[in-house]
């Protein structure tokens, strides 16, 4: 009896010990990053001919969705996002305007009255529609489509120098629409939202234009200097002028870009001007989307 008694208590003594290996290896393993796999910038690609634009960011269980791309890009986006997020939900969706390649797959999934994926809450920032129909008649039905089904969700209109933190990212809104800007409209409009993310930036500039990225260099140069990735703005050609993308200054450029528009074969878009811009920022590396869905750990290389 007084050995069994010795042995239990040795078991439960190494038990105890055991405990506290394994918790501290747990401790050791979250902190050398051997759970990045979970903490991922997703770049999707076009399910459709069309050019698209669609991102998720999923870190610390919080999942991030930007625009999200065409109606035939949503099966697809919807099913990423229950893979992705673990829970169904998608804590915040920010949208950079309203082109149906960027809102499309929203309008789409709210239009069913589906409930497979929460939606926590819907970022943007719209014209009126009026607007609309006097300065880009042709995209009227993209902004009537999307603001008949955006009400079915909570919402925030975003203002430049909002803040938006979601967990451990933090977002800042630094720029969102301006009526005065009527010149290319619709891609002008766009809200350009920054994302920090595990001391990683991430710059979404949508489609802004030439117009709005002058804006965006007089009010918010530094905000955006030396960032380390960048979206490319209007998917990668005629987009933001060249002086723009010298502040930003990126590590690693995301294209959201389907393959006939960066082969650009009849060399009739602006996407090799774009490249040679960037090849002279000796950017580090492109992910493009004709490549297929991307997925990017979102550490420092030098964690």
């Amino acid at each position: 009896m007084l050995m069994e008694g010795f042995h239990i208590l040795f078991m439960r003594k190494n038990n105890n010990i055991w405990k506290k290996i394994i918790f501290t290896l747990s401790v050791l393993l979250s902190l050398c990053g051997c759970d990045r796999t979970k903490n991922v910038l997703y770049q999707l690609s076009n399910q459709s001919y069309s050019q698209m634009m669609s991102y998720i960011i999923h870190y610390n269980n919080k999942t991030i969705v930007i625009d999200g791309g065409t109606a035939e890009d949503e099966p697809y986006l919807m099913g990423q996002i229950e893979q992705i997020s673990g829970n169904d939900t998608v804590d915040a969706w920010l949208i950079t305007h309203y082109h149906k390649d960027h809102t499309g797959a929203l309008a789409t999934y709210l239009s069913t009255n589906d409930t497979r994926v929460k939606i926590n809450k819907v970022y943007y920032h719209f014209p009126e529609e009026n607007w609309v129909e006097i300065n880009e008649i042709n995209r009227f039905e993209d902004i009537k489509a999307i603001n008949a089904q955006i009400n079915k969700v909570d919402t925030q209109i975003v203002e430049a120098g909002d803040n938006i933190e979601i967990g451990d990212i933090d977002i800042q809104v630094l720029r969102s629409y301006n009526e005065s800007i009527t010149m290319n409209a619709g891609n002008n409009s766009s809200s350009v939202y920054k994302v920090m993310v595990n001391d990683i930036s991430i710059l979404f500039l949508g489609d802004l234009g030439v117009e709005g990225g002058q804006e965006l260099l007089m009010n918010k140069e530094d905000d955006i200097k030396n960032m380390d990735y960048v979206q490319m703005a209007h998917h990668g050609q005629a987009g933001v002028n060249e002086d723009v993308y010298q502040v930003i200054n990126p590590k690693y450029c995301l294209w959201p870009t389907p393959d006939w528009l960066w082969e650009n074969k009849d060399k009739i878009y602006k996407t090799d001007e774009t490249k040679n811009w960037m090849k002279k920022l000796n950017v580090k590396k492109h992910y493009i989307a004709k490549d297929g869905l991307i997925s990017i750990p979102l550490y420092k290389e030098d964690d």
